[in-house]
């Protein structure tokens, strides 16, 4: 037998609600609550909920869609799991003053039972706001700063990328994750500039300054500010210099995401070879000539934290092969070379095209 499942309006904690019952044989009560909005952020007003998105959907099946203002009288539900979700607008790419707001819950109804469900109207998205420095501004006036997020550089350019002035004081919001800054240059010849990768989870709201190394008086403030609504967050970067163009400029491991299809010069230490998607051989013999795993570590063993490195063959093989030179292990390492998101496993470098080994 289905169950008469009806929707009506209900007022709580400031908020419109929503009461399902069922005269037979079960009842919901799902209601809707909200967090305060700080003040000191613009574009951060909650919105009205009856102009708010909701679903209602099982396994198999959408059962209504709509704003939440608009909902229906009346549900016939078979018994099972539901899935509901109330959301402001879907977040798909890096937009100025969108903060997106709403929740999301799954509950199972049971003939006979009375089941309660809490939805907690929350931001979703985080947001990031760019300070630089004058200093930088003026090295660097004929590019424009640029944030993408994803898995890196091989997204880029795409729906995941917004043009962020040096002008501009609005913060940026974003899915929750990594995401990246670089400077993008007005013209066609140069190259882009990678600066730096964070990661941002919900309801953060990061002030980032930025400024050249060393000395700088662009500082907007530092420590962190946690309040009910928010996590806010004021950061300092400091650019220095090292672009991977040079052995002198050698990039850390950590930052491979943010130079993904670009070759440049990379420092770590050679940790293994005879790489596979999930081993790596730490001690020798090694049997693959063209296999090396690099770390930021020398004792690193866990094969997450480390980088396989492709040595064509000829003259790097003859040089620095690990089946020839096993005592190269532990030693640290400069490598230059294209980095590729997806090489034995994991991130990697792609062809190598020079190798010192101190």
């Amino acid at each position: 037998m289905k169950r008469m499942i009806f929707l009506v309006a209900i007022l709580t904690a400031g908020c419109q609600g929503m009461t399902l019952t069922d005269e037979e044989e079960a009842t919901l009560l799902l209601t809707i609550t909200t967090e305060s909005v700080d003040s000191k952020s613009s574009g951060r007003e909650m919105p009205d909920t009856n102009s708010m998105t909701l679903i209602i959907r099982s396994e198999s099946d959408t059962l209504f869609q709509n704003l939440y203002g608009s909902k229906p009288r009346e549900l016939k539900l078979e018994p099972g799991k539901y899935f509901v979700e109330l959301f402001s607008h879907r977040h798909l790419a890096p937009l100025f003053n969108t903060p997106c707001w709403g929740d999301s819950r799954e509950i199972t109804l049971s003939s006979g039972e009375v089941s309660s469900l809490d939805l907690n109207c929350r931001q979703t998205n985080s947001g990031v706001r760019l300070v630089f420095s004058p200093e930088f501004i003026t090295k660097y006036s004929a590019y424009q700063p640029e944030v993408y997020s994803g898995a890196g550089a091989a997204d880029y350019p795409g729906t995941g990328a917004a043009i962020y002035p040096y002008t501009e004081e609005r913060y940026l919001y974003l899915n929750p994750g990594r995401f990246y800054v670089r400077l993008k240059p007005e013209g066609e010849t140069s190259a882009p500039i990678p600066l730096f990768s964070k990661t941002a989870e919900a309801r953060e709201m990061l002030s980032i300054n930025i400024k050249l190394a060393p000395g700088d008086t662009g500082a907007i403030g530092d420590g962190i500010i946690i309040d009910t609504s928010s996590t806010w967050i004021i950061d300092t970067v400091i650019i220095d210099g090292n672009d991977g163009s040079s052995q002198a400029k050698a990039i850390l491991l950590s930052r491979l995401s943010e130079f993904e299809g670009m070759k440049v010069w990379v420092k770590g230490y050679i940790v293994g070879g005879d790489i596979s998607s999930d081993t790596i051989r730490f001690i020798p013999p090694f049997v693959k000539p063209s296999h090396m795993a690099i770390a930021a570590d020398p004792s690193e063993r866990v094969r997450e934290m480390c980088f396989g490195v492709n040595l064509p063959s000829g003259s790097i093989q003859d040089q620095f092969s690990l089946v020839a030179f096993p005592e190269n292990v532990g030693k640290r390492a400069w490598v230059k070379g294209t980095i590729v998101p997806s090489y034995l496993g994991g991130q990697g470098i792609n062809p190598v095209t020079e190798v010192i080994v101190e």
